[in-house]
């Protein structure tokens, strides 16, 4: 991981000279930090939304170079930090859906985070297929809200809306996600 953001950071010149205090080489190491702390949790986000694992690595280095381009020169504490990189990796997820680069077949999500979303006792399998018939919008405002556990309102600045409109989306993903589970054999009973 290490070895990859190097190589990212050292391929970019920021768009804007830095401040006369910080180099470019302690941005380098700033940003560097910044995408340490929450790599892991991006990856699970940009897996659960994009139709194909394949495709994971390759918005995540487009989400980090966007990243890194815009990187703001401070922020107010982990939050935030965490907040606005959710919101690049969401949005550049979303567009390479819309930009069609999906293929026909779909690849497995990866199933250690399939046990955070579902219930326990369903085999992973099941809940792939199942959160896999959801559309990408719906996979990322689980994702945030039931995976991460972020709050709505932190949810609402990933996604680019509004607190309620998260809140109805939420509500629509859950209960296409409970007819999914149904169109795979699992009832009520069962979760």
């Amino acid at each position: 991981m290490s070895a990859e953001l190097a190589y990212l950071t050292d391929r970019l010149a920021p768009r804007e000279e830095p401040a006369a205090s910080v180099s470019p080489e302690g941005e380098h190491r700033r940003f560097e930090r910044i995408v340490k702390r929450h790599h892991a949790r991006l990856r699970r986000v940009a897996a659960g939304v994009l139709d194909e694992r394949d495709r994971v690595d390759d918005v995540l280095q487009e989400a980090y170079l966007k990243a890194y381009r815009r990187l703001p020169s401070r922020f107010e504490n982990e939050a935030h930090e965490a907040t606005w990189l959710y919101r690049v990796v969401v949005r550049c997820c979303l567009d390479d859906l819309r930009r069609g680069r999906r293929r026909p077949q779909r690849a497995a999500v990866e199933p250690e985070r399939l046990h955070a979303v579902g219930r326990d006792g369903l085999a992973p399998v099941v809940l792939d297929r199942a959160f896999r018939r959801l559309g990408a919008e719906d996979r990322a405002v689980l994702l945030l809200i039931e995976l991460l556990g972020l709050d709505y309102e932190t949810a609402a600045s990933v996604l680019g809306a509004r607190r309620g409109t998260v809140a109805s989306r939420l509500n629509r993903a859950r209960s296409r996600f409970r007819a999914a589970l149904e169109a795979e054999g699992v009832r009520d009973g069962d979760r």
